[in-house]
């Protein structure tokens, strides 16, 4: 019997475990300190962004995690981060579940 792939990939969400980003410390974000944290100790503490942008013309970067365990929400995280012209934080929110 031929499984179409369609219901097999329906069975592997249903049944296990999906991840969507990468995982980051809540403890390195405690770290984050508006006019004193670069871009630089960012891209060192979380890795590449998972999106940039503008805000404003200032340049916006966005981590986020998430994990799904038998198609429900168990962990989320995103972290938001809006750099100054000279590349040091100008404002930042996290949001954990």
């Amino acid at each position: 019997m031929r499984i179409k792939p369609a219901c097999f990939v329906l069975y592997l969400f249903l049944s296990g475990c999906i991840y969507f980003g990468r995982d980051f410390s809540s403890t390195a974000v405690k770290t984050i300190q508006n006019g004193v944290t670069t871009q630089r100790e960012i891209f060192n503490d979380f890795g590449e962004p998972d999106r940039k942008g503008l805000e404003n013309g200032y340049e916006t970067w966005k981590y986020f995690y998430q994990y799904y365990e038998l198609s429900q929400l168990r962990d989320s995280k995103e972290l938001y981060i809006v750099f100054d012209k000279d590349n040091t934080v100008r404002s930042y929110s996290f949001t954990a579940k």
